[in-house]
């Protein structure tokens, strides 16, 4: 008898880990915190019956959740666990979840490269493994990477190809984020009657699922795609349900959204005050959620909306909070690739370090046969790390959307230019380039027509100046021109001929009827005292310029 009690806790502990588990998936659909929870419980419970599948799955859910409150950190190290249980127990289906897991960080830190190759390999585990619902997420995921990296064609193609799989709506949440993907792509290749009627159908699917955030995300869609189409009073009617379904749900990027959306409506109905209430809700819920691209939009709102209301000195503090946090964005990425380059780095270091021991020890079984191969390991490896050493290097200087100087080689090149120019009494001027009314042309057309113009305003200011001058890249839409051995009068005439050349550029070769302007502040004041002061000065500039009406250039004094 003694030795029968402990047998009715192994089913219980079982049953309960399995509830939890289909608990948080399902949390998952509404609440990410309530996910999170149950997910953390589970991977507890699992570990303590050291049930190795289970918590497999327990941290793959623990990564969802976190991917969804934005901690890409703990999602990558939970897939990564997850990966690790899935390949323990030869789960292939679960390799397929976790790998996609890790694309979708990847996607989220602009690493494209890397998330593809993550997605294809989840695609082909779940071809062997058969699973139609994994092949359909992974194809689906892979429509995603192409289509937040400019190609809203590839990415539809994808996603038909996931939908056209026998089975794929088998999995009712998953079929209906496909859909409301192919609407947004639909939406943003100008195909918009297409994009309502796919929307509606992944609202219908998300209603059907009981899937709460799904449907304020849909819903968000719809509105942005009816906005599009001029029917302001189906799209406020329709952000109006997409808001109050987010705030229902504590859904903060879905309430943002909305009331951004909201804000656009209202303004171009012609009521401002309300619409500067929306987009101030966009503005305080994407601060408490740390959503600053969303911020950033909501500032560039808020000034437009200012400028028009004759409220000029609210808009340029909107404009200098929204410059600002875009540049810190940027430098943001610039590490986060530099971190992730460093950690390829160090993993492939250690990786060649094992190999290397285990190549030792046949040294010695092997004799002077295995030294030749193992020199030319050892210098394979060499020239991989040479070549990842100046692949760092380069990253570490460059922008990735333009290939101009990023910040980081501004800041040091400016700081050297200034220091020769004070040491030698030599003119130096500094000039920053912000395009005009950019938001408008993300918003009109696509993000990725905004990139095209953003490599083309590069090319036509590298165009402009001498190949001793430095062009980089600031912030998001503004550009630096750093020109060396140039006065007051000399930056001026730059500064007009840069206006000039990109006012009379033709961008209709990007999009038909697009057409672009800059506005440019400038300081060639090298008794300022630092490198520093003479930006702050030439954006100083740059705000006079936007004032008194954009497209025109504002400068301060020369030097003495």
């Amino acid at each position: 008898m003694t030795g029968a009690a402990p047998l009715p806790r192994i089913p219980v502990t079982s049953e309960r880990l399995r509830a939890l588990l289909a608990e948080s998936n399902e949390a998952l659909a509404h609440d990410a915190r309530d996910a999170a929870r149950l997910a953390a419980e589970a991977t507890a419970l699992a570990t303590a019956s050291a049930d190795t599948g289970a918590r497999a799955r327990a941290r793959y859910l623990q990564g969802r959740a976190a991917e969804l409150a934005l901690d890409e950190t703990g999602a990558l190290e939970a897939y990564r666990e997850s990966l690790a249980g899935f390949q323990a127990v030869r789960d292939n289906v679960g390799r397929a979840d976790a790998l996609r897991g890790i694309g979708q960080v990847y996607d989220t830190l602009g690493d494209a490269p890397q998330a593809l190759a993550h997605h294809l390999r989840a695609l082909a585990i779940a071809e062997e493994a058969g699973d139609l619902r994994s092949q359909a997420a992974a194809m689906r995921t892979i429509g995603i990477v192409h289509s937040r990296a400019g190609r809203p064609d590839v990415g539809l193609d994808w996603y038909t190809r996931s939908l056209a799989l026998p089975g794929a709506n088998a999995d009712p949440i998953e079929h209906a984020r496909t859909l409301n993907n192919i609407g947004i792509n639909l939406k943003n290749l100008g195909r918009l009657e297409e994009s309502l009627a796919t929307l509606h159908s992944a609202l219908s699917a998300f209603t059907a699922a009981g899937a709460t955030l799904g449907e304020a995300g849909a819903l968000n869609n719809l509105g942005a795609t009816l906005e599009r189409m001029d029917r302001l009073d189906e799209a406020e009617s329709t952000l109006r349900d997409a808001l109050s379904r987010s705030t229902a749900s504590g859904y903060g990027e879905g309430v943002v959204n909305a009331s951004l959306g909201l804000g656009r409506v209202c303004d171009r109905t012609g009521r401002a005050e309300e619409a500067r209430m929306h987009l101030a809700t966009a503005l305080d819920v994407a601060e408490h959620g740390g959503l600053r691209a969303y911020e950033v939009e909501a500032h560039d709102a808020l000034a437009d909306l200012c400028e028009r209301c004759g409220a000029s000195a609210e808009a340029v503090v909107h404009l200098r909070a929204s410059r600002e946090i875009e540049r810190l964005l940027l430098s943001e990425a610039s590490d986060r690739r530099l971190k992730m380059l460093s950690v390829r780095y160090q993993v492939s270091a250690a990786q060649r370090e094992t190999e290397l021991m285990r190549a030792k020890q046949d040294e010695l079984a092997k004799a002077n046969a295995r030294l030749a191969a193992l020199n030319l390991d050892l210098a394979a490896s060499d020239a991989q790390k040479s070549q990842l050493v100046v692949e760092l290097e380069r990253q570490t200087r460059e922008d990735s959307l333009t290939g101009l100087a990023n910040r980081r080689r501004l800041d040091q090149r400016l700081r050297d230019e200034f220091d020769r120019a004070v040491r030698y009494g030599r003119p130096l001027a500094v000039a920053i380039a912000d395009l005009d009314h950019f938001k408008d042309v993300n918003d009109r057309w696509t993000h990725a027509i905004g990139d095209a113009v953003l490599k083309r305003i590069a090319e036509v200011l590298t165009g402009e100046v001498r190949h001793t001058d430095l062009v980089a890249r600031y912030g998001g839409e503004e550009f630096v021109l750093v020109l060396v051995e140039t006065g007051a009068e000399a930056a001026a005439a730059v500064c007009e001929k840069v206006r000039s050349a990109v006012a009379t550029h033709d961008f209709t070769g990007i999009a038909p009827g697009l057409a672009v302007t800059v506005s440019i502040g400038w300081c060639a004041d090298t008794t300022l005292p630092g490198p520093d002061a003479m930006l702050g000065a030439a954006d100083t500039a740059l705000y006079r310029a936007k004032a008194a009406g954009r497209n025109r250039i504002a400068g301060g004094k020369a030097s003495g």
